[in-house]
């Protein structure tokens, strides 16, 4: 009755670690579920059968989604031969330094779509540490970090001293940025996370307490806990994830034909073709309302510069009584009437217009 627990942990440590997981041993090897082969982000439920179904978001090509890719994975019992040892703390502090980071400026998977630079997070940036680490001799791996009420959380490198302690070091730098060198980090359940140089991340996650430290290691642990249990009170044996299968299991009323392809079923195609008829007809019925608010707008206008005119017409105001003259010559705003354009115009005319002489000549000849 232990398995629920164990799907949340596998399920917890594909989120945190964005689906990579790392077994450095078996880098090589076609069969098995490795970054270099199977990256992405996967969520991992365990089967009736102690299997493990990986279930990766969904792939698009062209902006259109295409399938999910399915795995089926099995737990393999078997040695993991140890490349590196423990060091001192001296040991471990020499080499870092003298550890430069690689030259290449963090990068989050939004700003690599968007851009189409390399992504390069907190992630590569430990990994880097811990294979240098690796060629050297020194026993270090990947530790990922959860935050209290963060989404999200982070990724170091933990060093096992030989005398049974952890030191964590972090190059991880700003975004956009280029790390110049590794930090000792504290990573300590309950408390914030804090780095020597300060660090964006400390900025980034203020105070908030630590939930979870995770090493990378760890899955293959939780891998062998899926196993039965031997009974004798020792942890299970090293295990590693084998893929049994591979499937594209497809996206609705897509069909996959390669790689830089796609066959749009016709029941997807009315519904895209729906889609857009009803874009089109709530635009026409936007732009249509649009119009009318213009046209009543323009009415208002009209009628208030109406009003205005006559008022200062029957104020004797000389420009008033050249615009009543000039709408009911024209039909402006008014019924067309020349007797009451003559009278406005003369009396704009008799108060020194020169616009309303000219206009009344105009009136009195509409030839000329």
């Amino acid at each position: 009755m232990k398995k629920p627990v164990k799907i949340i942990r596998l399920m917890l440590l594909a989120v945190v670690m964005t689906g990579i997981l790392r077994v450095c041993a078996f880098a090589d090897a076609d069969d098995f579920f490795i970054p270099q082969k199977f990256a992405g982000q996967w969520t991992l439920v365990t089967n009736q059968d102690t299997t493990i179904t990986a279930t990766e978001n969904i792939l698009s090509r062209r902006g259109l989604e295409v399938f999910h890719r399915v795995l089926l994975l099995k737990t393999v019992i078997e040695e993991i031969p140890s490349q590196t040892q423990k060091a001192s703390e001296s040991e471990i502090r020499n080499f870092i330094n003298n550890y430069r980071p690689p030259p290449i400026p963090y990068t989050s998977d939004e700003t690599a779509l968007i851009t189409g630079r390399e992504k390069f997070n907190c992630l590569e940036f430990a990994n880097d540490i811990v294979a240098q680490a690796s060629s050297n001799g020194i026993a270090s791996e990947i530790i990922g970090i959860k935050f209290k009420d963060m989404p999200i959380g982070h990724a170091c490198a933990g060093f096992p001293t030989d005398d049974g302690r952890m030191l964590y070091f972090d190059s991880t730098p700003g975004s956009g940025h280029i790390s110049w060198k590794a930090y000792e980090a504290w990573v300590a359940l309950d408390s914030p996370y804090r780095r020597a140089d300060g660090g964006k991340l400390a900025e980034r996650a203020g105070n908030l307490p630590i939930t979870e430290i995770i090493p990378v290691s760890a899955l293959a642990e939780i891998a062998g806990s899926l196993l039965e249990d031997p009974g004798n009170g020792k942890p299970p044996p090293p295990t590693r994830l084998m893929v049994m299968s591979e499937q594209n299991v497809q996206a609705s009323g897509i069909e996959y034909a390669g790689p830089d392809s796609l066959d749009i079923s016709t029941n997807q195609l009315a519904k895209w073709n729906q889609a857009a008829e009803e874009f089109m007809t709530a635009k026409a019925s936007q732009e249509e309302a649009q119009k009318r608010a213009a046209q009543s707008k323009a009415g208002r206008l009209a009628a208030k510069a109406l009003q205005e005119n006559e008022v200062l017409a029957g104020q004797n105001d000389a420009f008033g009584q050249l615009r009543m003259g000039e709408r009911y010559f024209s039909g402006d705003g008014v019924e067309m009437n020349l007797m009451k354009a003559r009278a406005y115009l003369q009396q704009a005319a008799d108060q020194g217009s020169p616009t309303a002489k000219e206009e009344l000549k105009l009136l009195e000849n509409p030839e000329r």
